[in-house]
């Protein structure tokens, strides 16, 4: 025996269709942005010195509660890099990320 279930008011129910779906779409850009708060975020350019790896410059900006591996991908991206390979003299663009003006790292 299955249970009837009737919209007594067409107004609360697209009332609660809106909100679920604004939950909905919520929930899925905190996925897509990592998980992170929303910031803003800012470029610094860097000239890549004797000595210097992705890797330790990821270090230096890296923000809180983010995979380095991330965020080296994402240097990579920025820079149209195919490899971690980089040449003293060479010019990177680093994404900082900031919040209430302060930035992150």
């Amino acid at each position: 025996m299955s249970r009837q279930i009737r919209i007594k008011s067409k107004t609360r129910f697209c009332i609660f269709l809106t909100a679920v779906t604004a939950l909905f779409i919520f929930l899925i850009a905190a996925i897509g942005n990592g998980g992170k708060a929303a910031s803003d975020m800012y470029w610094i350019q860097v000239e890549i010195a004797e000595g210097d790896t992705l890797w330790r410059i990821a270090e230096r900006t890296l923000p809180p509660r983010t995979d380095i591996r991330e965020y080296i991908r994402q240097i990579r991206e920025t820079n149209g890099l195919e490899s971690c390979n980089i040449k003293v003299g060479q010019k990177l663009l680093i994404p900082i990320y900031v919040s209430n003006g302060n930035p992150l790292n």
